[in-house]
């Protein structure tokens, strides 16, 4: 009863901050102050984001500046869903923000999981990799590790991985992923500038 009365005070406190901040003068956003200024700007010969498909993986690539320097980042992802659902189960990505930096895997699992835990990923002919936790948002958990090369093999020779993890309230659960066009999304991750 009084969680109820909790939601129906946060409801009540929704309706009438809205009808405060509708009262408010809007102010103009800075495209419509300056629209000069955005047809001026120059627009790159090179996409701002590419995908390609292999078999079940994705190579997506976006071209970002940090620091004055544009540059292509890439990875290459798999969204897996339940079979009759829209929203995904989970995802895997496997990339670098820099050519120079070591391959990283992450995971990314609904908020629904277990603290603390460590979620896993085997492959037959290898050791299970284990993650991190690194962040929760509303859009879900983040884990990541490192994909060595010795991974790197294992995971081009499998069939499918295995991911095990827990959900918040303590019970173990575990799906399969397809590697079915991970080697020619590896390859293509590799001759990336």
């Amino acid at each position: 009863m009084a969680r109820r009365g909790l939601v129906v005070l946060a409801c009540a406190f929704a309706l009438t901050s809205g009808a405060a901040l509708a009262a408010e003068k809007p102010k103009p956003s800075p495209s419509a102050e300056a629209p000069a200024k955005k047809d001026a700007e120059t627009i790159s010969s090179d996409p701002q984001l590419t995908t390609a498909t292999f078999g079940d993986w994705v190579e997506r690539c976006q071209r970002v500046t940090a620091n004055g320097e544009t540059r292509r980042v890439c990875e290459v992802a798999l969204t897996v869903t339940a079979s009759g659902q829209s929203q995904p189960l989970a995802e895997l990505a496997i990339g670098r923000t820099k050519k120079t930096d070591p391959l990283r895997l992450t995971l990314v699992l609904p908020v629904n999981v277990s603290f603390p835990s460590t979620p896993k990923i085997q492959v037959e002919g290898d050791d299970p990799l284990d993650f991190a936790w690194r962040q929760c948002v509303p859009a879900g958990c983040f884990a990541d590790t490192a994909f060595s090369g010795d991974s790197q093999r294992a995971w081009r020779e499998a069939k499918t991985a295995k991911v095990e993890s827990k959900a918040a309230g303590g019970q173990g659960f575990s799906f399969n992923v397809s590697l079915r066009g991970l080697p020619q999304a590896l390859d293509a991750l590799a001759r990336e500038p």
